[in-house]
């Protein structure tokens, strides 16, 4: 992979991981039948092993970044086009 892809996967990395933990309480939720909210941990048992505790902080972490998603967009940008400049100004000075 080129050096800008890893970065750019790395700096995306935050909003993925929240997509992907949004994503998860909503299906296993909706699947198993499972009650999950903010409150505290509540049983939620698939393939005979119990899944509460593990969605009850994927639920805090994708209900806590809907106000940290503008951060997170943030922090891509800034990151993103830092690395732009830095590259830039390295390919000038090189000519």
């Amino acid at each position: 992979m080129t050096k800008r892809r890893v970065l750019l996967l790395l700096f995306s990395a935050p909003i993925i991981f929240w997509v992907l933990s949004v994503v998860t309480v909503l299906a296993v939720g909706e699947l198993a039948g499972c009650q999950i909210h903010e409150g505290f941990a509540n049983p939620c048992s698939l393939a005979g092993y119990d899944f509460g505790e593990v969605l009850y902080s994927l639920g805090l972490f994708a209900a806590w970044g809907l106000l940290l998603v503008p951060i997170l967009w943030g922090y891509m940008i800034v990151g993103w086009g830092a690395y732009e400049i830095t590259a830039y100004a390295c390919r000038r000075f090189r000519k």
